[in-house]
């Protein structure tokens, strides 16, 4: 490997690295998966929708209803998160987006919430 294009690389991970760290507000894309014959998923998402900071959830089904499992049902769900409520309390990172998905695991009728590090993005 040239010296150039190694200089380039961590120039561009530095740059990447110091813009993310100013950031307050992160996407999170993962595949959620709920049991709704136990709870309506329109509950389970007015409740993800409640927590602190989130202010969008968006969600995709992988398939039709019709081939889902009412016990474990498949969803693709992307979460946009405000950092304002953290920022007050002294920061907001990456990191944080660990403790949001805990939070929608806690949620009844939750049974997964699958996320990939690199679907956590800044926005």
């Amino acid at each position: 490997m040239k010296l150039n294009h190694l200089r380039t690389l961590v120039k561009e991970e530095l740059n990447k690295k110091l813009n993310e760290e100013y950031q307050d507000k992160f996407k999170m894309t993962g595949m959620l998966i709920t049991n709704i014959k136990r709870r309506p998923q329109k509950e389970i998402f007015s409740d993800i929708r409640s927590l602190p900071g989130i202010t969008i959830a968006s969600v995709k089904e992988p398939m039709d209803y019709s081939e889902q499992n009412t016990e474990k049902f498949q969803s693709i769900m992307t979460v946009k998160v405000d950092g304002y409520p953290w920022i007050a309390k002294g920061g907001f990172d990456r990191t944080k987006m660990e403790d949001i998905r805990k939070a929608i695991l806690k949620i009844e009728g939750v049974l997964s919430y699958n996320v990939n590090p690199d679907n956590i993005s800044p926005l």
